[in-house]
Order: C-alpha cells, then sequence, then structure tokens
C-alpha cells in the first residue's frame, strides 16, 4: 500500500512550483484590470473637446418667436437638444436623452414662464446646483435665433410646489429636475431674460 505522507509530498512539491507562476499570472491580472478601471473612470471625467454653442443671433423683440431646440448652460459646458414635453394624465412625458419644454408654458423670449425641464443625471441635468445667480443661460430656437437669461433665483422645493408653473408678467426660464433623498423634491433654476 502506498504511504499516504509520500504522495501528499509530491502534491505539494508539484503545487508549490505552479505557486510562484499561479501567483504573478494573477498579480498582472489583478494589475491590469485596476489600471483599466483607473483609465475608464480617467476618460468618463476628461472631455476631449469643449462644446461650443450654436448660438447664431440674439433675438430682437420683432423677431417671431419659436420653440426651443437647444438649452445652453455656459456653466455646466452642455448642449441639451429640447423635445416637447407634456402631462398625460399625471405623468409628465420626460426626454431619456435631453431636456423637455412644457408646450403649455410661454416660448422662449415671449411674456410668460418658459418652462424646462429633465432627469438629473450625468448627461443631463446633474450638477445643475452648480448653476449660481448671476450666470447666463442661452436658449437656442428653432429658428436660429437665441435667447438670453441671467439666473437670479435657485431653490429646492417640494414636487408639490407648482407655483413654479405659473405664468408670469415679465420674461422667464424656470428649468427644473429631481433632487433629494429617492428624489423626493425638485431643484429649480429661475432666469429673466437679459
Amino acid at each position: 500500500m502506498a504511504n499516504p505522507k509520500r504522495s501528499l509530498k509530491k502534491s505539494r512539491k508539484k503545487s508549490l512550483k505552479l505557486f510562484p507562476y499561479t501567483q504573478l499570472i494573477f498579480s498582472l491580472l489583478l494589475i491590469i484590470f485596476g489600471g483599466a478601471v483607473l483609465l475608464y473612470a480617467a476618460f468618463q471625467k476628461v472631455s476631449f473637446h469643449k462644446p461650443k454653442p450654436a448660438i447664431a443671433r440674439e433675438t430682437s423683440n420683432a423677431a417671431a418667436f419659436s420653440k426651443p431646440a437647444k438649452l445652453y448652460i455656459p456653466k455646466m459646458s452642455k448642449i441639451l437638444y429640447v423635445s416637447d414635453g407634456y402631462v398625460q394624465g399625471d405623468r409628465w412625458v420626460i426626454s431619456e436623452t435631453g431636456v423637455s419644454y412644457l408646450t403649455t408654458s410661454a416660448l422662449p423670449g415671449q411674456t410668460g414662464n418658459a418652462v424646462i425641464y429633465g432627469h438629473n443625471t450625468k448627461n443631463i441635468l446633474g450638477g445643475l446646483w452648480r448653476v449660481g445667480d448671476g450666470d447666463t443661460i442661452y436658449v437656442v430656437l428653432n429658428s436660429g435665433d437665441f435667447v438670453r437669461y441671467q439666473v437670479y433665483e435657485r431653490k429646492e422645493i417640494e414636487p408639490t410646489q407648482v407655483e413654479i408653473l405659473s405664468q408670469t408678467s415679465d420674461s422667464r426660464l424656470t428649468i427644473y429636475t429631481c433632487s433629494g433623498f429617492l428624489d423626493t423634491a425638485r431643484f429649480v433654476i429661475v432666469a429673466k431674460k437679459a
């Protein structure tokens, strides 16, 4: 009968010979994987091109007004495409790739409150909180003209505070997105036509 201690020693010697190579390969794989994760994170934060606004000319009072096509927020270095938004039943229809313009609100540049809203994600309105009083926001219209607004108010409100959607006697822009724990609040930026 074979000695169990002897066969155990042989298998240990074989595994000890393979162990340094296995450990080396595993270590290299961990280093490569870690480097890939770091590079991915770095490339997510780096923008290789700074978006330039597609702004042609500012609207005059005599210019014809049209629906918004793009929203340019210089402070966030973002140009967002605008689609029509509306309320269907008790749900807000919202763009998944840009922002939505509430079609029942005023047209940008006209007297009243033009309302634009969007998701609080990195590629849309995430970081809206960085926009401060005095910052400029541009709404590019389908006609190619643009309306310039200057931020004068920022606040966090409850979803039931719908007075932010009310029409006004001045020309203003209201931009809002979800905020708070589990989107229980709304972050609002209000700007007046400059």
